[in-house]
């Protein structure tokens, strides 16, 4: 009894000192396959890139939120004459580069979409002010041409003139004129900046100020207290007023026509 378990036990450790067998890969196939799917990833991506590069141009569509017909119209042109490629592959930088140099053109969005293609949207400019006979100017002093000649020169706008570059000065120099003679019921109509920065306004009711570059906010606020209280009853009969002394200021008088007597005969 005790040779034949003997007998099984060295048969099952015959067993476990056995080696398995195991099947393995030669690395030449190995190799192959490595090469074959490289390939084939290669392969889908040069498919891939010639795909986008024949894909036709893609479709560009203005928005006509924010804009007038004309506004549309102008953008509308200026977008069909882009050349652009597929809907994946268009530069959207270069489109907004080209819209934003749209002289009336405030902000602008270009986004692709499914349905439409690549989307424009643009919002123009707000003029405040007329700057000159040809150009507009909006609240922050930008100057720009608008899309309308129409819109030149509006009635119901001041006129500013000057320094396309000292746009920004004008602006905000009317704009606190506005606010000190506002309780005057004064308001700016046209306000000129020389190329030796001297100052001359017209406002609203015929009044002409000339002012020069030294103290001139001081001497126009002095001016505004001066005309709401001393020469209160006298402002209908002034035709302009020289603010360019250090000590005071000249007035130059509207002149009355003479009364001329009538007889009877």
């Amino acid at each position: 009894m005790a040779q034949t378990v003997n007998d099984v036990t060295d048969l099952m450790s015959d067993k476990t000192r056995r080696p398995k067998a195991s099947f393995q890969i030669p690395i030449a196939i190995k190799y192959f396959f490595m090469m074959l799917v490289i390939g084939m990833l290669l392969l889908i991506l040069i498919m891939g890139g010639k795909a986008l590069r024949d894909a036709p141009p893609a479709a560009i569509h203005v928005s006509t939120q924010g804009l007038t017909a004309t506004q549309y119209q102008a953008l509308q042109q200026v977008m069909g004459q882009q050349r652009v490629s597929s809907f994946f592959t268009s530069d959207l930088q270069v489109l907004r580069d080209i819209t934003m140099g749209l002289s009336w053109v405030d902000q602008v969005s270009i986004t692709r979409d499914w349905q439409n293609g690549i989307v424009v949207k643009a919002l123009p400019k707000q003029a405040v002010a007329n700057f000159g006979t040809e150009r507009l100017v909006d609240a922050k002093g930008t100057v720009f041409v608008p899309a309308d000649d129409r819109e030149l020169t509006q009635v119901q706008f001041a006129t500013l003139q000057g320094e396309m570059t000292q746009a920004p000065v004008i602006m905000q120099q009317m704009q606190q004129i506005n606010g000190w003679y506002a309780p005057l019921d004064m308001r700016v109509e046209d306000i000129i900046l020389s190329p030796r920065m001297t100052w001359l306004i017209r406002f609203d009711n015929g009044l002409r100020v000339i002012v020069d570059n030294e103290n001139t906010a001081q001497k126009l606020l002095n001016l505004s207290q001066l005309l709401g209280n001393q020469l209160d009853s006298r402002r209908a009969d002034m035709q302009s007023i020289d603010l360019r002394y250090k000590n005071g200021f000249t007035i130059a008088w509207n002149i009355k026509a003479p009364q001329t007597e009538t007889s009877d005969e």
